[in-house]
Protein backbone atom coordinates (compact mmCIF):
# COMPACT_ATOMS: atom_id res chain seq x y z
CA UNK A 1 0.00 0.00 0.00
CA UNK A 2 1.56 3.14 -1.10
CA UNK A 3 -0.16 5.75 1.28
CA UNK A 4 -3.20 4.76 3.47
CA UNK A 5 -3.04 7.46 5.81
CA UNK A 6 -7.07 8.68 7.08
CA UNK A 7 -7.74 12.03 9.15
CA UNK A 8 -11.21 11.07 10.32
CA UNK A 9 -13.09 8.46 11.98
CA UNK A 10 -16.80 7.69 11.66
CA UNK A 11 -19.19 9.19 14.08
CA UNK A 12 -19.81 5.23 15.42
CA UNK A 13 -16.52 5.39 16.76
CA UNK A 14 -17.07 8.27 18.78
CA UNK A 15 -17.42 7.43 22.80
CA UNK A 16 -20.17 8.61 25.19
CA UNK A 17 -18.64 11.89 26.16
CA UNK A 18 -20.14 14.22 29.73
CA UNK A 19 -20.09 17.49 28.98
CA UNK A 20 -22.04 20.45 30.34
CA UNK A 21 -25.19 20.60 28.99
CA UNK A 22 -24.19 24.23 27.29
CA UNK A 23 -20.54 22.89 26.35
CA UNK A 24 -19.77 22.78 22.47
CA UNK A 25 -18.44 19.35 22.13
CA UNK A 26 -15.99 18.57 19.16
CA UNK A 27 -14.48 15.94 18.20
CA UNK A 28 -11.51 14.61 15.19
CA UNK A 29 -9.67 11.57 14.65
CA UNK A 30 -7.39 10.13 11.82
CA UNK A 31 -7.72 6.77 11.02
CA UNK A 32 -6.97 3.56 8.74
CA UNK A 33 -9.39 2.01 6.85
CA UNK A 34 -7.87 -1.65 4.44
CA UNK A 35 -10.69 -1.06 2.49
CA UNK A 36 -11.78 -3.92 -0.16
CA UNK A 37 -13.86 -3.27 -3.37
CA UNK A 38 -15.88 -5.96 -5.06
CA UNK A 39 -18.66 -5.75 -7.75
CA UNK A 40 -19.18 -4.66 -11.06
CA UNK A 41 -18.71 -1.60 -12.52
CA UNK A 42 -18.62 0.14 -16.64
CA UNK A 43 -15.20 1.53 -17.40
CA UNK A 44 -17.48 4.07 -19.87
CA UNK A 45 -20.40 4.50 -21.20
CA UNK A 46 -21.06 1.57 -23.79
CA UNK A 47 -18.84 -0.40 -22.46
CA UNK A 48 -19.58 -3.59 -21.22
CA UNK A 49 -19.49 -4.12 -17.05
CA UNK A 50 -16.28 -5.38 -15.73
CA UNK A 51 -15.86 -7.20 -12.20
CA UNK A 52 -13.82 -5.75 -9.79
CA UNK A 53 -12.64 -8.29 -6.83
CA UNK A 54 -10.53 -7.36 -4.16
CA UNK A 55 -10.62 -8.58 -0.37
CA UNK A 56 -9.65 -6.64 2.22
CA UNK A 57 -6.64 -8.48 2.76
CA UNK A 58 -5.27 -7.43 -0.67
CA UNK A 59 -6.50 -4.09 -0.25
CA UNK A 60 -3.16 -3.46 1.93
CA UNK A 61 -1.24 -3.90 -1.11
CA UNK A 62 -3.66 -2.89 -3.77
CA UNK A 63 -4.44 0.61 -2.69
CA UNK A 64 -2.90 3.18 -3.88
CA UNK A 65 -4.16 6.11 -1.35
CA UNK A 66 -7.09 6.21 0.76
CA UNK A 67 -7.58 9.18 3.27
CA UNK A 68 -11.03 10.28 5.61
CA UNK A 69 -11.66 13.43 7.52
CA UNK A 70 -14.84 13.93 9.61
CA UNK A 71 -15.73 16.48 12.27
CA UNK A 72 -18.58 16.27 14.08
CA UNK A 73 -19.51 19.37 16.64
CA UNK A 74 -22.69 19.12 19.11
CA UNK A 75 -24.74 20.89 21.33
CA UNK A 76 -27.10 19.87 24.10
CA UNK A 77 -29.32 17.20 21.95
CA UNK A 78 -28.35 18.39 18.42
CA UNK A 79 -25.12 18.51 16.32
CA UNK A 80 -23.60 18.40 12.54
CA UNK A 81 -21.18 15.81 11.38
CA UNK A 82 -18.78 15.91 7.79
CA UNK A 83 -17.61 13.14 6.26
CA UNK A 84 -15.59 12.55 4.17
CA UNK A 85 -13.77 9.85 1.90
CA UNK A 86 -11.34 9.00 -0.75
CA UNK A 87 -9.91 5.58 -2.04
CA UNK A 88 -8.21 5.01 -4.99
CA UNK A 89 -7.97 0.59 -5.76
CA UNK A 90 -6.17 -1.06 -8.39
CA UNK A 91 -7.13 -4.63 -9.50
CA UNK A 92 -4.69 -6.45 -12.04
CA UNK A 93 -6.31 -9.22 -14.13
CA UNK A 94 -5.12 -12.07 -16.47
CA UNK A 95 -7.42 -11.41 -19.55
CA UNK A 96 -10.24 -9.37 -20.39
CA UNK A 97 -13.01 -11.47 -21.60
CA UNK A 98 -14.33 -9.21 -24.41
CA UNK A 99 -11.10 -7.97 -25.94
CA UNK A 100 -8.80 -10.94 -24.94
CA UNK A 101 -6.17 -8.28 -23.80
CA UNK A 102 -4.26 -8.52 -20.24
CA UNK A 103 -5.92 -5.47 -18.20
CA UNK A 104 -5.61 -3.27 -15.04
CA UNK A 105 -8.88 -1.84 -13.49
CA UNK A 106 -8.98 1.02 -11.08
CA UNK A 107 -11.31 2.56 -8.98
CA UNK A 108 -11.49 6.22 -7.28
CA UNK A 109 -13.82 7.00 -4.66
CA UNK A 110 -14.98 9.94 -3.52
CA UNK A 111 -17.52 10.70 -0.51
CA UNK A 112 -18.45 13.98 1.28
CA UNK A 113 -21.19 13.64 3.85
CA UNK A 114 -22.70 16.09 5.74
CA UNK A 115 -25.59 15.42 8.58
CA UNK A 116 -27.59 16.29 10.98
CA UNK A 117 -27.86 14.37 14.53
CA UNK A 118 -30.13 14.66 17.00
CA UNK A 119 -29.97 12.98 20.99
CA UNK A 120 -32.85 10.46 21.25
CA UNK A 121 -31.42 9.07 24.30
CA UNK A 122 -28.76 9.20 26.71
CA UNK A 123 -27.42 7.59 30.62
CA UNK A 124 -24.43 7.57 32.24
CA UNK A 125 -23.18 4.11 30.03
CA UNK A 126 -25.46 4.33 26.54
CA UNK A 127 -25.96 7.46 23.81
CA UNK A 128 -28.17 7.15 20.43
CA UNK A 129 -28.44 9.27 17.95
CA UNK A 130 -30.76 9.56 14.61
CA UNK A 131 -28.69 10.92 11.51
CA UNK A 132 -29.82 12.78 8.30
CA UNK A 133 -28.07 14.01 5.85
CA UNK A 134 -26.91 14.22 1.92
CA UNK A 135 -24.33 12.26 0.52
CA UNK A 136 -22.40 12.96 -2.45
CA UNK A 137 -20.51 10.17 -4.57
CA UNK A 138 -18.07 10.85 -6.92
CA UNK A 139 -16.82 7.68 -8.84
CA UNK A 140 -13.89 7.47 -11.61
CA UNK A 141 -13.43 4.19 -13.26
CA UNK A 142 -10.13 2.81 -15.55
CA UNK A 143 -9.31 0.40 -17.64
CA UNK A 144 -5.74 -0.11 -19.08
CA UNK A 145 -5.59 -3.04 -21.99
CA UNK A 146 -2.34 -3.98 -22.99
CA UNK A 147 -1.68 -5.92 -26.13
CA UNK A 148 1.88 -7.12 -24.99
CA UNK A 149 3.73 -4.37 -26.89
CA UNK A 150 4.28 -0.53 -25.65
CA UNK A 151 1.18 0.69 -26.23
CA UNK A 152 -1.57 0.58 -24.50
CA UNK A 153 -5.49 1.74 -24.45
CA UNK A 154 -7.28 3.22 -21.83
CA UNK A 155 -10.64 3.67 -21.05
CA UNK A 156 -11.62 6.40 -18.20
CA UNK A 157 -14.88 7.75 -17.27
CA UNK A 158 -16.36 9.97 -14.15
CA UNK A 159 -19.48 9.97 -12.56
CA UNK A 160 -21.49 12.00 -9.88
CA UNK A 161 -24.30 12.00 -7.78
CA UNK A 162 -25.90 13.00 -4.48
CA UNK A 163 -28.09 10.60 -2.05
CA UNK A 164 -30.46 11.08 1.14
CA UNK A 165 -28.87 9.52 3.88
CA UNK A 166 -30.89 8.45 7.77
CA UNK A 167 -29.36 6.39 10.07
CA UNK A 168 -28.49 5.33 13.88
CA UNK A 169 -25.00 6.00 15.64
CA UNK A 170 -25.08 4.14 19.01
CA UNK A 171 -22.52 3.99 21.73
CA UNK A 172 -22.24 1.66 24.89
CA UNK A 173 -19.61 2.15 27.56
CA UNK A 174 -18.96 -1.41 29.22
CA UNK A 175 -19.73 -0.86 32.97
CA UNK A 176 -17.05 1.01 34.37
CA UNK A 177 -14.18 -0.27 32.17
CA UNK A 178 -12.41 2.31 29.84
CA UNK A 179 -14.18 0.24 26.97
CA UNK A 180 -16.67 1.10 24.55
CA UNK A 181 -18.49 -0.32 22.35
CA UNK A 182 -20.05 1.44 19.13
CA UNK A 183 -22.15 1.19 15.90
CA UNK A 184 -23.31 3.33 13.37
CA UNK A 185 -26.18 2.36 10.43
CA UNK A 186 -27.00 4.47 7.57
CA UNK A 187 -29.16 3.98 4.15
CA UNK A 188 -30.44 5.86 1.43
CA UNK A 189 -30.70 6.19 -2.28
CA UNK A 190 -32.86 8.29 -4.87
CA UNK A 191 -34.21 8.77 -8.13
CA UNK A 192 -31.32 10.71 -9.90
CA UNK A 193 -28.82 8.82 -7.46
CA UNK A 194 -28.44 5.52 -6.37
CA UNK A 195 -30.79 2.71 -6.86
CA UNK A 196 -29.87 1.85 -3.07
CA UNK A 197 -27.32 1.86 -1.01
CA UNK A 198 -26.17 0.88 2.83
CA UNK A 199 -23.54 2.07 5.15
CA UNK A 200 -22.56 -0.23 8.36
CA UNK A 201 -19.73 -0.40 11.12
CA UNK A 202 -18.96 -1.48 14.57
CA UNK A 203 -16.03 -0.57 16.53
CA UNK A 204 -14.56 -1.44 20.06
CA UNK A 205 -12.32 1.73 21.79
CA UNK A 206 -10.32 2.07 25.01
CA UNK A 207 -9.99 5.53 26.64
CA UNK A 208 -6.50 6.20 26.89
CA UNK A 209 -6.45 9.14 28.32
CA UNK A 210 -9.59 12.02 29.45
CA UNK A 211 -9.54 13.46 25.50
CA UNK A 212 -8.30 10.11 23.63
CA UNK A 213 -9.83 6.76 22.77
CA UNK A 214 -7.86 4.41 20.75
CA UNK A 215 -10.92 2.24 18.62
CA UNK A 216 -11.13 -0.78 15.91
CA UNK A 217 -13.80 -2.09 14.15
CA UNK A 218 -15.02 -2.76 10.67
CA UNK A 219 -16.44 -0.86 8.15
CA UNK A 220 -19.25 -2.17 4.78
CA UNK A 221 -20.76 -0.06 2.96
CA UNK A 222 -22.65 -0.80 -0.57
CA UNK A 223 -23.85 1.02 -3.44
CA UNK A 224 -25.97 0.22 -6.37
CA UNK A 225 -25.86 3.12 -9.13
CA UNK A 226 -27.55 2.52 -12.71
CA UNK A 227 -27.70 5.98 -15.34
CA UNK A 228 -28.26 5.08 -18.41
CA UNK A 229 -25.20 2.95 -19.48
CA UNK A 230 -23.41 3.06 -16.46
CA UNK A 231 -23.21 0.71 -14.13
CA UNK A 232 -21.81 1.05 -10.46
CA UNK A 233 -22.64 -1.60 -8.34
CA UNK A 234 -19.73 -2.29 -5.74
CA UNK A 235 -19.49 -3.28 -1.82
CA UNK A 236 -16.29 -1.41 -0.49
CA UNK A 237 -15.33 -3.26 3.43
CA UNK A 238 -12.29 -3.79 5.44
CA UNK A 239 -10.71 -2.86 8.96
CA UNK A 240 -10.61 0.41 10.67
CA UNK A 241 -7.93 1.33 13.62
CA UNK A 242 -8.00 5.00 14.86
CA UNK A 243 -7.52 7.22 17.15
CA UNK A 244 -10.47 9.79 18.54
CA UNK A 245 -9.73 13.20 19.87
CA UNK A 246 -11.96 15.63 21.85
CA UNK A 247 -11.62 19.47 20.93
CA UNK A 248 -12.32 22.45 23.52
CA UNK A 249 -13.99 21.76 26.83
CA UNK A 250 -15.81 18.39 26.90
CA UNK A 251 -14.34 15.88 28.75
CA UNK A 252 -14.89 12.15 27.48
CA UNK A 253 -16.60 10.16 30.14
CA UNK A 254 -13.87 8.69 33.18
CA UNK A 255 -14.61 5.08 35.04
CA UNK A 256 -15.72 5.91 38.77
Amino acid sequence: MKLAFACGVLASAVPITAAAADDWQFLLAPYVWFAGAEGHLTPAPGVSAREIDVSAIDAMSHTEASFMLLFEAKKQRQGVLFDVFYSDVLQDSDTDAEYGLPYKAALKNSMVTASYTYEVYSSKNANINIVGGLRYWQVETHLTLSSGSPEQVSIHNSESWIDPVLGVDTKFRLGDSPFYLSGLFGAGGASGGSDSFYDLSGHIGYQIFDTVVASAGYRVFDVDYQQDAFVYDVKQQGWVIGLVWVLGTPRLASPD
